[in-house]
């Protein structure tokens, strides 16, 4: 993972720095909120979680809105076109957790269940191309397509048991890590306040679909809700507000 993540992270440095004295370099620091879209975004109900003889899957991952910073940073080679790349990094924290809780209990047949859980992360690095086009005196569209690598790890879900005045051992769904290709579609308004320095509000699509192999802990009864295996997108829309500079310009 860390040889792949320097790779793309020297990708992004070399755009944004070869040849970087013939016109432009614009830096950007960036946060907001993320909407996590499809299965990633969706809970289930605790009816369906329920299951007394053998494991059932489930297919959604209950992220709720989360929040993410990044920066970027772009050569532009010309009037309107540049290369460069954007860090990223985004966190989401888990909803329906009480659905969660209600299913193992249910399942398990026990008189309390407490449920437990840390959040998704993603970071991403993604060279690619960034548009500029200026609509007025202070005021300039931007825009930009990204393709890149991006580490996601999945929550980690811990279902405390406890029945007839007994704590039994706990069912845990450990973390899962993957790296995997992401790409990202933005576009936003740019205010120049003074000189090169800039107000930025901005969308994106934000898109990976790592593989996870995720473990869990022996259970005292085969049933419940059981993943051993996620693989779908964990897509977003995002919405970022922040500052930028340019560091010099020919084009006028």
């Amino acid at each position: 993972m860390a040889k792949y993540l320097y790779m793309a992270f020297a990708l992004c440095f070399a755009s944004v720095s070869a040849f970087a004295q013939k016109d432009a370099i614009i830096l950007e620091f960036d946060g907001g909120v993320s909407m996590p879209l499809g299965n990633f975004s969706k809970t289930s109900t605790a009816s369906s979680l329920m299951s007394t003889n053998g494991t059932i899957g489930d297919d959604h991952g209950y992220a709720n809105t989360g929040g993410f910073f990044s920066v970027d940073g772009a050569w532009f080679f010309s009037k309107y076109f540049g290369i460069g790349g954007m860090f990223k990094y985004g966190s989401y924290s888990l909803k329906g957790v009480d659905s969660l809780s209600q299913g193992y209990e249910e399942s398990f047949d026990v008189d309390t269940t407490r449920t437990y859980t840390t959040s998704y992360k993603i970071w991403s690095i993604m060279p690619g191309l960034y548009f500029n086009l200026p609509l007025a005196k202070k005021f300039a569209f931007d825009a930009r397509a990204l393709v890149g690598i991006a580490d996601a790890s999945t929550p980690q879900i811990y279902v405390n048991i406890e029945d007839g005045g007994v704590t039994d051992p706990p069912a845990i769904q450990y973390s899962a890590s993957k790296v995997a290709f992401a790409a990202d579609l933005g576009l936003g308004l740019r205010y120049y306040i003074y000189r090169g320095l800039s107000i930025n509000v901005k969308a994106d699509y934000f898109y990976t679909k790592p593989d996870f192999t995720i473990s869990n802990t022996q259970r005292l009864n085969n049933a419940g809700r059981e993943i051993s295996s996620y693989n779908q997108p964990l897509a977003s829309v995002n919405f970022a507000a922040g500052l930028a500079y340019t560091l010099w310009r020919k084009h006028k």
